[in-house]
């Protein structure tokens, strides 16, 4: 949740590709839950791969964004767009959580959420 109680939302909670990501009012919807799938446990005793407690993300590590919505598709950023798309290995459906910003960050583009 941002500081303005805003989270991603899966515009109009529909499941298919190209749909639209946008921030939304929180209201715990199916289209608002996500899951975080780190692609590398990197060893504990690195900087990079720590627990920043405070957020519950590990820092630097990458991760997908997974709607639950059932299709398990990923959150990519294409073009100025974040959209909903199948996985495809595309670096654009990379996240990392930068420490220093404290934000979501895309892997390939220098996008922050």
């Amino acid at each position: 949740m941002n500081e303005r109680g805003k989270v991603l939302d899966i515009n109009g909670a529909r499941d298919r590709e190209n749909e639209q990501i946008i921030l939304w009012k929180k209201h715990n919807g199916i289209n608002q839950q996500w899951d975080v799938q780190y692609v590398d446990d990197l060893p504990k005793e690195l900087k990079k791969g720590d627990m920043n407690k405070e957020f519950g993300m590990k820092i630097e590590s990458d991760f997908h964004i997974v709607t639950k919505m059932g299709s398990g598709r990923f959150i990519d950023r294409v073009g100025n767009d974040v959209v909903l798309k199948t996985p495809n290995d595309r670096q654009t459906q990379i996240w990392y959580f930068d420490n220093k910003s404290k934000t979501i960050k895309n892997r390939y583009q220098n996008y922050s959420m």
